[in-house]
């Protein structure tokens, strides 16, 4: 090969050297600055308490704030004169309490003022729980059990459904208008073995010591109404006892009757999607009579 062909090819190789170089760099810098939007826009708090005018801005969109709506990092609030807002931050579980006129900007572990009334922090051994909680969209993920409303001949079971923390659950149904006679049966899932086989009137009823009751063990209970027009009306539910390890814990976290919103907010939370559907409804019932203020609650508590 000739000196002059040689030095063309290291000429090319160079380039193509260059290049290569140059579209490392341009993906390098495209990673950084992608991991660095995630990381900016990462969620980072969750609403726990909302009253008044509150709005946030982030990517320069404006939207009021909603109860259990997560918070990301840069996410500008504003609260007007008489707000209020409770907001804790997932990882660490303490929580802040702003109230307006109030502006301040979401940080990764706590609001920095920009103006106005400062954030008053609080922890609670509920709140750091909120590390668990199951989110979608900028959401915590609740309410995957709706109740319609109920009719002249419906019949709803209310209670006890999904997991159960008490050893001998009280059984509770919205009982059909007009029903002449009403049947409960409990059993075992996939089992013929029958507990329970008793009729009912009103829309509750205890177990009584005869009916023993396993945890870990799946059981299907029932309700039969006769009606004088359509004749036979049955529905079913599912409910399972907690182990004694995972009810101490929950028992552990519920909070006194007079704490306050947030932890009550946030253990119903916890309870709704650990499965504790009749239990978590309860707590979500008694926050809806308290709020009535707050829509979301209204849905959660199926009314």
């Amino acid at each position: 090969m000739s000196i002059r062909r040689q030095a063309l090819v290291g000429l090319v190789w160079a380039g193509e050297g260059r290049l290569c170089a140059v579209r490392w760099a341009i993906l390098v810098c495209l990673v950084f600055g992608l991991a660095v939007a995630q990381a900016q826009v990462q969620a980072v708090a969750v609403v726990t308490n909302v009253k008044g005018l509150v709005t946030r801005t982030a990517a320069t969109v404006s939207a009021p704030v909603a109860l259990l709506t997560e918070l990301a990092t840069g996410t500008d609030v504003a609260l007007q004169p008489g707000a209020m807002l409770n907001l804790v931050y997932l990882k660490s579980g303490v929580e802040f309490q702003l109230t307006g006129p109030s502006r301040v900007v979401i940080d990764a572990t706590e609001p920095t003022l920009v103006s106005g009334n400062r954030p008053v922090s609080r922890s609670s051994v509920v709140a750091a729980q909120t590390v668990k909680l199951q989110t979608e969209n900028g959401r915590v993920v609740l309410g995957g059990v709706v109740m319609r409303g109920v009719g002249a001949q419906q019949l709803k079971l209310l209670e006890p459904t999904g997991k159960v923390l008490e050893a001998r659950p009280q059984f509770g149904w919205l009982a059909p208008v007009g029903a002449t006679a009403m049947r409960l049966v409990l059993r075992e899932e996939g089992s013929d073995r029958v507990l329970a086989s008793t009729a009912v009137s009103g829309e509750r009823w205890t177990p009584d010591a005869s009916v023993v009751l396993q945890p870990g063990v799946n059981y299907l209970w029932s309700i039969e109404a006769t009606l004088p027009d359509t004749g036979r009306l049955v529905r079913s539910s599912y409910f399972s006892l907690v182990s004694e390890p995972e009810r101490q814990r929950m028992v552990a976290l519920r909070p006194e009757p007079g704490a306050v919103f947030s932890d009550r907010l946030i253990y119903a939370s916890l309870l709704e999607q650990a499965r504790y559907v009749s239990e978590s409804r309860k707590w979500w019932q008694q926050l809806s009579r308290e709020r009535p203020d707050l829509v979301e609650l209204r849905g959660l508590a199926n009314q």
